[in-house]
């Protein structure tokens, strides 16, 4: 028996003790990468379950700064007509006589007698206002514009229309009603409505507690 194969089995249980110990290696990283690919697929799937309630939650925020934006426009349009368009009765009624008066001259025209009609309802301040003009046409037609690019919340309710006379067949009568609607006296103030993300600002910073020194 030669040499090699006496040595080969003197040490063929270190051999088996090895072949041993690599078998149980390979299982453990068998089951450390079956242990890693399922925890790698938990951890993606978070991932992705985050970002979407991420997503999620953005599209909601910015929904809600849109509806926002939304409400400061439409109260600052609402103070805007109430304040600027309708205006309150005492201050509103003379420079509207005023505008009617200075309408008719723009046009060449000169207004009878207005006969006024007031109505102060609940939800209805309003001022009615009758009279006639007698001129051309295209004097007329340009009273009409003239009333129709005020600023004012006024509406012409009434136009009747008589045409000349043998003695002056371009001259054309008319008369009108107008109303003018005012800012409802029990009309409640409406609602300011500020912007959180500007709640803070011009407040001043807390006291320091009693006993440090504020950094």
């Amino acid at each position: 028996m030669s040499s090699a194969t006496t040595a080969f089995r003197d040490r063929r249980v270190l051999f088996v003790i090895l072949l041993v110990a690599i078998a149980g290696n390979v299982a453990v990283l068998l089951s450390y990468r079956t242990f890693y690919d399922e925890r790698l697929r938990a951890l993606v799937s978070e991932k992705a379950s985050l970002e979407k309630r991420r997503d999620d939650s953005r599209r909601r925020t910015e929904k809600a700064e849109a509806s926002e934006r939304r409400l400061f426009e439409t109260q600052e349009a609402l103070t805007a007509f109430f304040s600027e368009t309708l205006g309150k009765r005492e201050d509103r009624i003379a420079p509207l006589i005023e505008e009617i008066y200075a309408t008719t001259r723009a046009a060449g025209l000169r207004p009878d007698a207005i006969a006024y009609t007031s109505t102060d309802e609940p939800g209805t301040d309003s001022l009615t206002m009758t009279f006639g003009v007698a001129g051309p046409y295209g004097d007329v037609k340009r009273l009409l514009a003239g009333l129709e690019r005020s600023k004012r919340f006024l509406v012409v309710e009434q136009v009747a229309l008589s045409g000349g006379t043998e003695a002056d067949p371009d001259l054309v009568r008319i008369t009108m009603t107008l109303t003018n609607y005012f800012r409802p006296g029990s009309l409640r103030p409406i609602r300011t409505v500020r912007d959180p993300r500007s709640a803070n600002a011009g407040r001043a910073p807390a006291a320091a507690p009693r006993g440090r020194s504020a950094r």
